[in-house]
């Protein structure tokens, strides 16, 4: 799609899929000094118009555009500029903010549970067989990392754990489910002993989970 053919704003998401490169950088307005940004190369990505406190106006970019790591639909990028422009009225500087949004992004990204029970594995792996290592690591990346990997460690909570490992309970792999609770646990510890961590959200859950595989009794005639 030309831009020439744009008819409303904020841009659609159709629209920003399907804008063309031009020989040369382009931009245009979305709306509220938020403009989407298109290069020769086709790559597209979100910049702010804004003005700084000398006066003279200046550009930040927010983000790539898209739906991966990092990159932004048109509705997150909107989002980011309304949460800039509040902070702006309450007397903050988008830069400032812009800058604090980054450094929480990043201090997620290095907190997430698969990152902190990967740290965990590499210290605690060196004791262990080859076959231990290999299912411990398995179990993780099989079950664990799909759900939790990529939440900061210290934003799941007990009742999430509970669903999730009962959840492996009615599968049928009880014993199985003890064993990635127990994993679990220690990745806890360990963020609990290097100060990065208050609590353990797995503390006492065996309490309420099944420690073996349920037996199905002989039946007893009543003749």
């Amino acid at each position: 799609m030309k831009r020439s053919q744009i008819k409303r704003r904020p841009l659609a998401d159709t629209v920003l899929a399907s804008l063309e490169p031009e020989p040369k950088e382009y931009r245009e307005l979305d709306g509220d000094g938020l403009y989407f940004r298109v290069k020769p190369d086709g790559s597209k990505s979100w910049q702010l118009r804004y003005k700084k406190a000398d006066g003279k106006w200046s550009w930040l970019g927010l983000g790539g555009y898209g739906t991966g790591d990092h990159q932004l639909t048109g509705e997150q990028a909107r989002r980011k500029v309304r949460e800039l422009r509040d902070n702006t009225a309450k007397g903050g500087s988008v830069l400032a903010t812009k800058q604090a949004q980054k450094a929480a992004e990043l201090e997620a990204a290095n907190n997430t549970f698969e990152r902190l029970a990967r740290e965990w594995y590499s210290a605690k792996c060196k004791t262990w067989t080859e076959g231990t290592a290999v299912r411990t690591i398995g179990a993780l990346e099989k079950h664990v990392f799909p759900v939790f990997g990529k939440r900061p460690f210290t934003s799941i909570l007990p009742m999430e754990w509970m669903n999730f490992l009962r959840a492996m309970e009615e599968t049928g792999i009880v014993e199985q489910t003890s064993r990635v609770r127990g994993m679990c646990r220690e990745v806890y510890d360990l963020a609990r002993v290097t100060g990065r961590a208050t609590h353990n959200p797995l503390e006492g859950l065996h309490k309420f989970l099944l420690t073996k595989p349920v037996e199905n009794f002989a039946h007893v005639s009543l003749e």
